[in-house]
């Protein structure tokens, strides 16, 4: 029998913001960009609030453990909390554009790129 989460759709949600986080080219594609007639949306503010707010994954991931997460991705999210969350300081409102280009970007793109593998999402 696989293991489950109790909110299986929230984790999913997690994953989708991994993925956006993980991705450089889609950041700087799509982030804050909207086009007439297409029913999708996706911004660096969007995802934050997906992991701190909504899934609370971060910045305390092991209190997400059996509702979101395993205990085994526990670190990776840690360190993603690790990466970003100084950013989110020193950066508060700034623009999708600022973060994207600060030195310290790649750091959130690779904790978040092996966050996705942790969960068995990567690909």
């Amino acid at each position: 029998m696989k293991a489950s989460v109790r909110f299986p759709q929230m984790r999913d949600y997690v994953i989708d913001a991994l993925r956006s986080l993980a991705d450089v080219d889609h950041q700087r594609v799509v982030w804050g960009r909207y086009e007439e007639g297409v029913r999708y949306y996706d911004d660096l503010t969007l995802n934050v609030h997906v992991l701190y707010d909504d899934c609370q994954v971060v910045p305390e991931p092991s209190t997400a453990v059996g509702a979101v997460l395993f205990e085994h991705e526990v670190p990776a999210f840690t360190a993603l909390h690790a990466a970003l969350d100084p950013m989110i300081d020193d950066l508060q409102d700034a623009s999708d554009d600022v973060y994207i280009t600060d030195p310290r970007w790649p750091d959130v793109v690779a904790a978040a790129a092996a966050a996705l593998v942790v969960m068995g999402a990567a690909g």
